[in-house]
């Protein structure tokens, strides 16, 4: 990651009050597109991830050690993959890895709906500590390019205001969606969508397809909903030095690749193996020198 050259931030020069400097921003075309994506943005992933603990407790059944340790899980991938990341961000642009981290992260919160669907309980645990680890990771993304990009697009000298404006629009959505969430609950709790595919023939009738939502499951689609939306208003978001979800896909493959690789199961036998090898040729030495002593001792005995 390259180190940000430390730069005197010039004295905004521009007349008006606080609401006139809140205002400027939104006059912008392209940093407005910037905040509608924000916004939608914090409103969708917050309208279901605060429910995630009631989902996991209440409608899995799970107890607090379990969600916990999802939780680590999570925040060990968002470690892991921060710097690849940033490395990804200065080497292309912040709206490429928008582009492939949140689309990530939507897709992970969709998915949580399988946790309600598989009734194998160690493929269901497995299920979901598969898509914490993503999440972690997609929200390390999301969470820098975010940051990053606000702080880009704001003119010089003036991105006090700027990201004042980001910031009151992205904390009132992020505070809404679960107010919002916790209104439609007991609406929720009292229905159920179903949907069946069968298949008749002679021989009998087959159902192939079985998808129940119910209670927290519709959290979880609506939020992915709005996150289509999101990305949508992410479109609209011009950024200098943005390439391609392919490429950055390609990058974040090779990178992930070499971090594997670090601690493949080799390195890690060599690392394991190399000190017991050492001990053992440590005693033999000490063996030999022993008795070596001790065949000097005998000869130096008087008869």
């Amino acid at each position: 990651m390259r180190a940000c050259p430390n730069r005197a931030c010039p004295i905004s020069q521009a007349p008006g009050g606080l609401a006139e400097q809140l205002r400027r921003p939104l006059g912008d075309g392209n940093f407005r597109q910037l905040i509608l994506f924000l916004g939608t943005w914090q409103f969708a992933i917050n309208f279901a991830t605060p429910f995630f603990t009631v989902y996991l407790v209440r409608q899995l059944g799970y107890d607090m050690t379990v969600v916990m340790s999802l939780s680590i899980a999570s925040q060990v991938a968002n470690a892991i993959t921060l710097r690849n990341w940033g490395a990804a961000a200065d080497r292309f642009a912040n709206k490429s890895v928008l582009l492939v981290a949140a689309p990530l992260y939507i897709m992970c919160i969709a998915a949580m709906i399988g946790g309600s669907q598989i009734a194998d309980d160690r493929l269901r645990l497995a299920w979901l500590a598969g898509l914490h680890l993503l999440m972690g990771a997609a929200v390390a993304g999301v969470t820098l390019a975010t940051a990053n990009i606000a702080l880009k697009l704001s003119p010089r000298g003036e991105a006090a205001s700027y990201l004042a404006a980001s910031a009151v629009v992205t904390a009132l959505a992020a505070g809404s969606a679960p107010i919002l969430g916790g209104m439609l609950a007991d609406f929720f709790a009292a229905r159920e969508l179903e949907l069946v595919g069968r298949w008749t023939n002679p021989e009998g009738v087959y159902t192939y397809l079985s998808l129940a939502l119910s209670n927290w499951d519709f959290y979880f689609l609506l939020s992915a909903l709005f996150g289509l939306y999101a990305l949508h208003r992410l479109g609209f978001v011009r950024e200098a030095g943005e390439v391609g979800r392919d490429e950055i896909v390609r990058h974040m493959l090779r990178e992930t690749r070499g971090t594997i690789h670090n601690f493949s199961t080799v390195t890690g036998l060599k690392a394991l193996t190399a000190v017991p090898s050492s001990l053992v040729r440590e005693l033999r030495v000490r063996r030999r020198y022993r008795r070596l002593q001790a065949s000097r001792s005998s000869a130096r005995a008087p008869n």
